[in-house]
This record gives structure tokens, sequence and C-alpha cells, in this order.
């Protein structure tokens, strides 16, 4: 017999998920086979498979410490030098600054230690950084961006910051700002408030008289008559959202070759202007249960002078 003590991270799931994803290496059949035959007891009552464990629960486990070490969750993660650049970092989240071109995920198995997820969770499991103990939670980030966009991204450094922080972002009490550079001149701030929904064959999204809201609001901080600097604020969080909504506006981001303009990017390749710029720069914290020490804080992303850089370049010349 095995008994184990639930922890923080893995409570608060259903008791066959919970296996699911302690024993990896287990065909889903023999789990289910395991569990008819009642050889798993939770607080010494037999488990069910639709029951739930929680924080501090012992869980026994009457089978073989060979099938036991078989089954259990084996990680091929190798621990290699990590390419980040840390904004922020406490027991509970780290606040990351991606570079322009850098997945934030993998999306194939090429892309395997070559994404910031990837880059953070070698960092975090090389200093040992959050409990490594816990045999179903991996660290995780809650905003991702474009490959092309830079800036600030949140991870989640175990399960109860990860929950408080996916509905902190559902309920607005992260503002996250954006600064870009486009074409035209604007003068005054402005909001863009429609509905959009996804163009799969070209993975882009168009305006849609019934799908998806999207609202930004946007704040000009310097102009010279054909392009202005600008601060993007997100009150929805859609895939692309500033991106289609400048287009929309007729400022498109300079760069952007999906939903820019060809010529204004032709003419500014000289000046190494090859995607969209864009740059998450700052995030603040609201109040959020848990994580209420962050309330009010700010974080600046670096990159904000490569941006001011460009601008000045552009401003001048152009």
């Amino acid at each position: 017999m095995i008994e184990i003590e639930i922890s923080e991270n893995d409570g608060n799931q259903r008791f066959d998920r919970f296996l699911r994803k302690y024993f990896e290496n287990a065909p889903l059949s023999v789990i289910q086979k395991n569990i008819r035959k009642k050889n798993f007891k939770i607080n010494d009552k037999r488990a069910k498979k639709d029951d739930f464990v929680y924080a501090n629960d012992k869980v026994k486990m009457y089978i073989k410490d060979e099938d036991y070490k078989r089954w259990l969750t084996k990680t091929d993660f190798k621990p290699q030098d990590f390419d980040l650049n840390i904004i922020y970092e406490d027991r509970n989240i780290i606040i990351m600054d991606k570079d322009r071109g850098v997945l934030t995920h993998s999306s194939s198995k090429k892309d395997y230690g070559n994404n910031l997820v990837d880059n953070m969770l070698s960092y975090l499991y090389k200093t040992k950084s959050f409990d490594m103990s816990d045999k179903t939670f991996k660290p995780a980030v809650v905003n991702r961006l474009d490959r092309n966009t830079a800036g600030l991204v949140i991870g989640a450094k175990n399960a109860k910051s990860l929950r408080a922080l996916n509905k902190a972002i559902r309920d607005n009490l992260i503002d996250k700002y954006y600064l870009t550079i486009v074409k035209g001149n604007i003068a005054k701030e402005f909001t863009i408030d429609t509905n959009i929904k996804k163009n799969e064959n070209k993975n882009k999204i168009k305006r849609a008289t019934e799908g998806s809201r999207i609202r930004t609001f946007f704040r000009p901080i310097e102009s010279n008559g054909k392009f202005t600097l600008l601060e993007c604020k997100l009150d929805t969080g859609k895939t692309h959202q500033i991106r289609f909504s400048l287009r929309e506006n007729g400022t498109p981001i300079i760069g952007d070759r999906k939903y820019g303009s060809k010529s204004v990017n032709d003419t500014l390749n000289k000046y190494g202007v090859h995607n969209q710029i864009l740059l998450a720069y700052k995030i603040k914290f609201s109040k959020i249960k848990g994580l209420e020490y962050l309330e009010g804080k700010e974080f600046y992303s670096e990159k904000k002078k490569e941006i001011y850089r460009l601008k000045e370049k552009i401003f001048i010349k152009e």
C-alpha cells in the first residue's frame, strides 16, 4: 500500500482527473480498472471516479510498488540554460519581458525548448523556484502574445495563483497597456468597440454582426503628421484585437504584414521594421483575492526604449 497527501496545487479536482495527471504513464483503461476494483481510498473511504480531492486529503493506493513507479508522472524536462528577461518574481508569480520573434507556447514538437513557457519552466526547475513535489501542476502563463509582439507575460507558479490570475483577467482586474507606431495622424483619444470572428482560412479576424465583442482604448502620445506613437489599453482580450482595430480605424500598425499597409511597410524596411511594431509595455494590478499585495503595482517592459528610438528615426526622417 502506498499513501500520499494531496497538496494545495493538486487539490480541488475530480479524483479520476487527478489520477490521469498523476499517473501520466498509465493508460486510461488501467486507471479506470483500478478505480472500479476499489484500489484507492480517500481519507479511508473507497474512492469513486467522481469524488473530489482537496488539499491535505490522504489517498491510499492498493497497488504494487513497481506499478506505482512505472505509472508515475515523469517529465522529459532537461535543465538547460534559460533565456529569460525577468521583470519581477515572488513566491506566486513571475513577470517576463518576451522578445519579438519568440513564441509564447510551442505550436509543434520542433518548438520544444524554443519558446517562452519552456524557458520559464527551465528556469523554475533549475532554480527550484516552485513546489516541485506536485505531480499534476506545472507553472503556466495567463496571457499570451503573438510571436512578433514583444513585452510582458505573466506566469503563475502555483495552482492557487493561476486560478486567481485567470479570474482577474476575466474580471478586468489586470490592466494591460501596449505601445505601437501607426500610419497616419491621430490627434485625440478614441475607442474601437465592435464584434469580430475568426477567418480560419487566413488566420485573421474580421468584422461580424454576431461574434465576439472587442473593445480597445487608444491614446496618442506623439505624432509627426504622418505617423503616430500610440498607447493602447485592452478592455477585452481577443486574438489580433489591437492590430485589427487599428486597421479598421485607417491607421494600421507599421510593419504589420496581416493588417498593415504593404507600401508603408516596404518604405520602413530600411529601419528594420519587418513585423508589427507592438509592445505589451505595462501592466497594472487591481485588488485580486489571494494576491492582494499586488494591488496598485505597475510593471514596465524594458523594451519601451526601443520603441522610442525607432520613433525618433521615423519621425525625423519620414
